[in-house]
């Protein structure tokens, strides 16, 4: 099992990031792997409603420099 913690948090390294590594260190005990992926100062764009993500039938965005499309991928692993 792998876990992804997602901060959304407008702060880098800030109380969010404290509080889940707080946690990384009960799964660690715990033997499980873990990663945290942090959205602050990353290119993650609005939906522009282009609809290439369900013609393509995989979800990504289809801008190109989105940052997201990148988190799938890291969410995909963890499942």
């Amino acid at each position: 099992m792998k876990v992804l913690a997602i901060n959304g948090s407008a702060r880098k390294d800030g109380n969010t990031a404290i509080l889940i590594r707080s946690v990384f260190g009960e799964l660690k005990t715990a033997g499980i792997e873990y990663e945290m992926v942090q959205l602050a100062g990353k290119k993650i764009h609005v939906c522009v409603a282009c609809r290439t993500c369900f013609a393509r039938k995989d979800g990504y965005c289809g801008q190109k420099d989105d940052e997201g499309n990148a988190l799938l991928d890291m969410m995909q692993a963890a499942a």
